[in-house]
């Protein structure tokens, strides 16, 4: 069984790795249950697929740093409230998901900044993606 590690993974967005980012997360993809509800004097409720998936969202948070193009530009994305294909979430240097084609991953949440009085400023971004499932590419440890 493959195991692949976490450690020194990062972010980027095209070519630019987003600076100080520590953690990332994928919810994955999802589908609504329908609930009949019984009749007839069944004693059970079916429950049944909608067909309709939700491809989930994406959250990355890391230390704050102002001064660094990554984190502007996908504050700047959620202002602009334009979708991006190019978010490479890295667990290493062989293995990386993102969007699928046809895909797109609209910022929901940016410059969410935290300041705890001892220690260093930390920021988060969260986004929904549209259209299609993020994919795994490489399968690197």
């Amino acid at each position: 069984m493959a195991e692949i590690s976490g450690k020194g993974g990062w972010v980027q967005i095209g070519a630019n790795k987003i600076a100080e980012m520590t953690e990332w997360s994928i919810s994955g993809a999802s589908m609504e249950v329908i609930h009949k509800d019984p009749a007839f004097d069944d004693t059970f409720v079916l429950k049944i697929g909608s067909g309709v998936t939700d491809p989930g969202t994406v959250s990355f948070r890391g230390n704050y740093d102002p001064a660094d193009t990554g984190q502007t530009g996908i504050i700047a994305t959620l202002k602009a409230g334009t979708g991006i294909t190019n978010l490479y979430l890295y667990a290493n240097t062989s293995t990386f998901w993102r969007v699928a084609s046809g895909g797109t991953i609209i910022i929901t949440r940016a410059e969410a900044i935290t300041y705890p009085r001892m220690g260093m400023g930390t920021i988060e971004f969260e986004g929904e993606v549209e259209s299609a499932e993020m994919e795994q590419i490489g399968t690197g440890t």
